[in-house]
C-alpha cells in the first residue's frame, strides 16, 4: 500500500509531505512492515503519557510535532481502559497539511472536524497548521509541556531547518519533561534515499544533536533488516563475557514471532545498525 502523499500550496522549503495509510490498512488488513513499526511507536508513547501522567499524580500538557491523524491519542483512546481526562490535561499536535483538520479512521464529527470531535475534546486538543521550515515557534507557553515526541518527521525535512524547532521544543518543555523521537538511523550516503526523505541523520550525528539539550534515558532499535539483524545477534553469541542473546533464547524469539514483528522486537537490543531508532530523552531539572 502507497503512503499518502499531497502536494502542499505552500511549501517554500521542499519538505516531503507524506504519511503511513493507517486507516485503510486497518479496514483491509494490509499490513506491511512499515506500518507494524509504526503501531509499535504509537502505542509505546500511549504508554508513555500513562506513566508520566502516574508519575506526576496529575494529567500531563503534550505536544506533537508531525502529528498526521494523530494515531497516539486514537491509540490511547482505544486501547486503554484508562479515564483520558486523568492522563492528558491538553494537547498541541502540529503539522503542515491542513489535511489534518479533517476528521478520519472512524472518530467522525459532525462538522468532519478533528477538533469538534468529542473523543478529541476528551485531550483538551487543538491543532495548528505551520511549516516549521518557516516558522520554528510554537504556540506554546515557556515550560508548559510533559512530554513532546515527533515521530518519523525530520527525514522530511532539509537538515537545517530541525535545531530551530527542536530549540523550540526545549524551550516549552518544563524541567525533566520528556522527549521521545524516532527516524531513520542512516549509516551510509544520503544518496539513495526513499522518495518520501529529504535527508537521513546517522546514528551518532543524531545522537550528538538531541543531547545538545536533552539528557539520553535510551535509545532503541525500531526495526532492522533481518540479515543484518541475525549478524549481529550470532556475534553477540560467540564473545565471551555477558552476552545478550543465546542459542535458546533466539530459538524462542522465532518460535513466538514471525519475521516482520521479530525484526522489529529483535532490533530493539541493536540500535547501531537498526535502520530506525527511537530516542527517549529528558530536560534536565
Amino acid at each position: 500500500m502507497a503512503s499518502i502523499r499531497k502536494k502542499l500550496t505552500e511549501n517554500v522549503n521542499d519538505s516531503k509531505n507524506t504519511r503511513m495509510d493507517i486507516a485503510n490498512a486497518n479496514l483491509l488488513g494490509n499490513w506491511r512492515p512499515d506500518e507494524i513499526t509504526h503501531m509499535t511507536r504509537y502505542d509505546k508513547i500511549s504508554s508513555l503519557c500513562i506513566e508520566e501522567s502516574n508519575k506526576f499524580g496529575r494529567p500531563i500538557d503534550t505536544l506533537e510535532v508531525g502529528c498526521g491523524e494523530i494515531w497516539v491519542l486514537r491509540n490511547l483512546y482505544k486501547a486503554y481502559t484508562v479515564k483520558k481526562r486523568d492522563i492528558i490535561r491538553s494537547y498541541v499536535g502540529v503539522d503542515i497539511d491542513p489535511a489534518v483538520l479533517t476528521e478520519k479512521a472512524g472518530f467522525h464529527s459532525p462538522t468532519g472536524q478533528v477538533m469538534d470531535s468529542a473523543w478529541f475534546k476528551n485531550f483538551t486538543g487543538r491543532l495548528d497548521i505551520q511549516d516549521l521550515t518557516v516558522n520554528p515557534k510554537f504556540d506554546v507557553e515557556d515550560e508548559s509541556i510533559d512530554f513532546f515526541w515527533t515521530t518519523e518527521v525530520i527525514e522530511h525535512m532539509k537538515p537545517e531547518f530541525i535545531r530551530p524547532w527542536l530549540e523550540d521544543a526545549h524551550r516549552v518543555l518544563r524541567p525533566g519533561g520528556l522527549v521521545y523521537v524516532s527516524t531513520p538511523n542512516h549509516d551510509g550516503s544520503n544518496d539513495k534515499l526513499p522518495e518520501d526523505h529529504v535527508y537521513e541523520w546517522g546514528f551518532r550525528e543524531l545522537h550528538d544533536e538531541l543531547t545538545r539539550n536533552w539528557e539520553l534515558d535510551i535509545v532503541v532499535g525500531t526495526f532492522c533488516q533481518m540479515p543484518r539483524l541475525r549478524k549481529a545477534m550470532q556475534k553477540d553469541m560467540r564473545e565471551e563475557g555477558e552476552m545478550r542473546w543465546t542459542e535458546d533464547q533466539f530459538d524462542i524469539l522465532k518460535a513466538r514471532f514471525g519475521k516482520q514483528f521479530l525484526r522489529v522486537v529483535a532490533a530493539t537490543f541493536y540500535p547501531e545498525i537498526a535502520n530506525n531508532c527511537a530516542w527517549i530523552l529528558r530536560k534536565p531539572k
